[in-house]
Parts: structure tokens; sequence; C-alpha cells
């Protein structure tokens, strides 16, 4: 996961680690100083979102500088995702209808992680759906909710062949269809076999779409 192309990458990383109130936290996860994430998560201070999103762009830069490995790049993503789902974080969310993000693993891939995480900072409310093994709940939410698009994150080039499977009913049903992976970084080819999708080409680009597509849809 997130090379420069597997999530959308931000260009808003430009701050310091010393900059961000989580640092002494993120040393700490680093560090493997802690007995259990889900503790250091409930034993956390209350931060502001804004910090919690310059946390998640801190994140972004130290990866693309190869200063994390894959496994702390994981946990931290995993840290931000557990602080975030917690009862005791409020957040106003602009959209009515969440944002779908699918995925097509086993296991919530490290992007995946991040582009939730990261949209729920903005203010953007999404929903999780893993389709390794059944699009019956996608299909269900799309059509009980209507949601106006829907995000993949394509981490494997295996990935690419369900995906083909899912775009005609989407199409169907006109829904946008945002698709971004390292699978397409290495091979831009696979891009013209999906040739009415959007490849946003970073976190600012799908942000600047997501706004958008809510002014068009109202909401």
């Amino acid at each position: 996961m997130p090379s420069q192309g597997e999530v959308f990458h931000s260009n808003d990383d430009k701050a310091t680690w010393s900059e961000n109130k989580l640092s002494p936290l993120m040393k700490r996860i680093i560090d493997s100083d802690y007995a259990s994430l889900e503790k250091l998560v409930a034993g956390s201070d209350i931060y502001p979102i804004g910090e919690i999103h310059g946390f998640l762009n801190h994140i972004i830069a130290a990866w693309r500088a190869n200063e994390l490995t894959p496994a702390t790049l994981y946990t931290l993503l995993k840290f931000v995702y557990l602080y975030l789902e917690q009862p005791r974080i409020q957040i106003s969310f602009k959209n009515r209808t969440s944002i779908p993000i699918g995925y097509f693993s086993s296991y919530l891939p490290s992007s995946a992680f991040l582009l939730h995480s990261y949209l729920k900072t903005l203010s953007f409310a999404t929903a999780l759906f893993p389709l390794d093994e059944t699009e019956r709940h996608l299909k269900e939410f799309i059509e009980k909710k209507g949601p106006p698009l829907v995000l993949f994150t394509i981490p494997q080039f295996l990935h690419t062949q369900p995906l083909r499977q899912l775009v005609p009913y989407l199409r169907d049903r006109k829904v946008k269809i945002l698709i971004g992976g390292i699978a397409f970084v290495y091979d831009e080819s696979l891009k013209r076999e999906f040739p009415d999708c959007i490849f946003p080409h970073d976190l600012n680009e799908l942000t600047l779409l997501l706004e958008n597509s809510l002014k068009e849809d109202g909401g």
C-alpha cells in the first residue's frame, strides 16, 4: 500500500512531524510502546478533527519519504481509523448519504483505512464494503440509498477482474465510479478497460470531485 498512486496521495503534507500534537502518539506507535492499540486509542486525548487530518497528512508524507515500514504504516492508519470510530468523537457530516468505499480483499487494506479516515476528517460520511465474498451488501446499499458515486481501491491486479464485472451494474444505475490503486500505477493501460470511470490523481483532486458531486446532488 500506499505508494503515491495506490491511495490518492495528498499534496498537503509539507509540515514537519513536530508541528502536530499527535506526534508523541505517533512515536509510541512507531516504537511499539503500547500493550494494546485499542487501549491506546481509548486512553488518548480528544483532538480537534483538523489535528487528525494533519496527522494523516504527516503519515502520508513519511511513507512517501520511505520513513515508515509497511507494518508501521498499517498500524498508524489503523490507530486513526479506531480513534475516529469511537462514539465520543463527534463529526458533523456534510453528506446525507455515505460514500461507499469498496475493496476486494479479505482484510481491510491500508488504502481503505486511509480513504475512510481521510474523508471522515473532511466531514465526508463514508461506508466500507468488503467485496471479496459478495457484492450483495453494496448493491443493497445502492438500491436503498442511491449514492451518486462509489470509490474503489485496487491494490492488486487480480482485483481488476471483479471490478470489471461490477461496473456494468453501477453504470446502469448512473453511479459515478472513482478508482485508485497501485495496479493502475504500475500499468496505466488498465485504465482503458474502464473508460467511463474516474481516476483522481491525488486526495486533493478526489476531495474536489466529491465536493462538486455533493453540490450537483444537493448533498
